[in-house]
């Protein structure tokens, strides 16, 4: 099994990070194939409007697509930027558009079926509730969409006070989801 790991937030070595590292660490331990990007790495444009329909720019999205082809499990990071998922996030879940049946049936063929997710969130409010909203608007696109099942998800809140690094139990968490793919 394949999972490929995306961090959307611009610290490498920061909260979202640590999540989607430990998630990889427990795929590994599963003896699974684990694949790791920062999108803070890679240059992702925005879609542009053509006179048939949208644009797919030339930047690094083509250096993820063979692992986004061959994938069997996704592991997205994001933090949460003013009530929502990162620019970075954003850009890369514009970007499977291409991937989409509304683009052509033969894109969408070249998306593996049956792939699972797992989401990663954190932010600095200290509220355990909190953006919880995002965390199913994440889920239901990459079910409604591309028709992957939810694995899971893991929501570090409080990051502030508490760093992710410093919460074991979120930490285990993250292994054991990945442990499980």
């Amino acid at each position: 099994m394949k999972v490929l790991g995306i961090v959307a937030g611009p610290r490498k070595t920061g909260h979202t990070a640590a999540l989607v590292e430990e998630t990889l660490e427990g795929a590994k331990e599963a003896g699974h194939e684990a694949v790791l990007y920062h999108l803070s790495d890679v240059e992702i444009k925005p879609l542009e409007e053509g006179e048939d329909g949208y644009l797919y720019p030339e930047d690094g999205f083509k250096e993820l697509m063979p692992h986004i082809e061959s994938m069997d499990a996704l592991v997205l990071g994001t933090p949460i930027y003013y009530d929502h998922v990162s620019s970075r996030a954003k850009l890369f879940i514009d970007r499977l558009y291409y991937y989409s049946r509304s683009h052509g049936d033969e894109y969408r063929k070249s998306f593996p079926d049956g792939v699972k997710f797992i989401s990663a969130v954190t932010c600095e409010w200290d509220n355990a509730d909190a953006y919880k909203e995002v965390v199913d608007w994440l889920e239901g696109r990459m079910k409604n969409y591309w028709k992957m099942s939810i694995h899971g998800a893991l929501k570090a809140h409080g990051t502030g006070k508490r760093p992710v690094k410093d919460d074991k139990t979120l930490l285990e968490k993250a292994r054991e989801l990945g442990k499980r793919l």
